[in-house]
């Protein structure tokens, strides 16, 4: 815990912000308004706005031993020093033992994993196995304020839902658990939420991973949090899952917080909407931008070491298409074909009989977090992998960093791959 009061004069406190700040309201919110006040400061806040959702993002390799150590720190105060005011639901995923002890072998990933559970819950956060985007937590209301840290959850309410959020870092979304609200700063303020900067499409995206090369090239493009892309169309609307994959590419190759699509996202029914009434210059993105951008990875003929289908995880319908691809198949001996679901959705695909199949075919059905977020580097030296393939955009972009040359794929494509032993084209 850290003194902070001399922040007072650079926000707007009304009487309970204050009583925080002096300790009244015990020691958790005494440290977690401070703390906000911090943020708030640097980004220029006026005053806090009441939320009363919150996200903790957990994967356990970003927070680490010294995360876990301050969460218990919270845990080991006494509950009238540490009343939570806000419902707070967390990313965790649990660790799937038999599939870890495959992937990393000699780490005990479940016993780590349960130690983040047990700090979290007894705090009173509700450790679930899914984002907010993979349609498993509840959501907030059109313009509702919340707290969200994750950057999945974050781009998707922001556009797809049109609530509002930052990208809270995990001990600013913690510290909103325990004040119930958040500084009133960028994407909570109208004048933020307006467009910035315009493309169009003139094609159809053909699968998820066109729509998630499309979040990409803007992304690359724009590279800045403030920046709010409006997309146009050509052809029809895309479904809720390919504007995931569209944002989930987006935020990681440009910290893209938010976007409109014109006619499809809420804040959007035309474009003088998405611009707040300013005149945009627009940018068309055809094919062949998404052609070169499937070129730079590569990769077709490569002995292939690994497929992550992943990122967001895996929906039942696309488990079903999967099953259906490996149903009499096998994969190939020398590629690991991995398949990650929240534990609900894979054992309600075990229960309808999916995961036999899928398994039968020597791949795995995985839960816990992402591939790219338990230790993917980790896992890559200790089986020697290198070529990756994956339907998730997003994921090519960060395993590249760690080391991995990915390409990426239709989820056809990736199964096809895996069952020959080699990148297809």
């Amino acid at each position: 815990m850290f003194a902070t009061s001399w922040y007072e004069r650079n926000m707007k406190l009304d009487d309970v912000e204050k009583a925080m700040l002096d300790g009244k309201h015990g020691r958790a919110a005494a440290w977690a308004i401070g703390f906000q006040k911090d943020v708030g400061t640097f980004f220029d806040a006026e005053d806090f706005v009441p939320i009363r959702l919150v996200h903790v993002s957990t994967d356990r390799e970003t927070m680490g031993d010294s995360g876990i150590a301050f969460i218990e720190e919270l845990g080991s105060l006494r509950p009238s020093e540490r009343y939570p005011r806000a419902y707070a639901t967390a990313d965790f995923r649990g660790f799937d033992k038999e599939n870890f002890n495959f992937l990393l072998p000699g780490r005990n990933l479940e016993v780590e994993g349960r130690q983040a559970v047990e700090a979290l819950g007894k705090l009173g956060v509700v450790t679930n196995h899914a984002y907010v985007n993979d349609h498993s937590v509840t959501a907030p209301g059109f313009g509702e304020a919340c707290g969200y840290s994750g950057t999945p959850s974050v781009i998707y309410m922001n556009s797809i839902v049109g609530a509002r959020c930052n990208f809270e870092a995990g001990p600013s979304s913690l510290a909103a658990f325990f004040t119930g609200r958040v500084p009133r700063y960028g994407f909570h303020l109208d004048s933020k939420r307006f467009a910035t900067h315009g493309f169009k499409l003139d094609f159809s995206p053909a699968n998820i991973v066109d729509w998630g090369v499309v979040g990409a090239l803007i992304g690359r493009e724009l590279n800045s949090y403030w920046c709010v892309p409006a997309l146009e169309l050509t052809g029809p609307p895309p479904t809720v899952l390919e504007l995931n994959h569209m944002a989930l590419a987006m935020a990681s190759y440009g910290s893209i917080a938010m976007f409109h699509v014109v006619n499809v996202t809420p804040e959007a029914p035309d474009w003088g909407a998405a611009a707040g009434g300013k005149k945009l210059d627009v940018k068309t993105i055809d094919f062949n931008d998404v052609r070169t951008f499937y070129q730079e990875w590569g990769g077709i003929g490569d002995e292939l070491d690994v497929v992550a289908l992943s990122t967001p995880q895996m929906t039942v319908t696309e488990i079903i298409e999967i099953a259906a691809l490996l149903d009499g198949k096998r994969v190939h001996e020398r590629t690991t074909l991995l398949i990650y679901a929240p534990k609900e959705i894979k054992q309600a695909c075990a229960r309808i009989g999916l995961t036999q199949i899928i398994e039968k075919a020597g791949a795995r059905v995985v839960h816990g977090h992402d591939f790219f977020a338990t230790f993917a580097k980790e896992i890559r030296l200790a089986h020697k992998w290198d070529r990756l393939m994956t339907h998730s955009v997003k994921m090519v972009n960060i395993c590249a960093g760690y080391g991995y040359r990915p390409t990426p794929a239709s989820i056809q494509r990736c199964i096809q791959s895996a069952i020959e032993g080699k990148v297809i084209g």
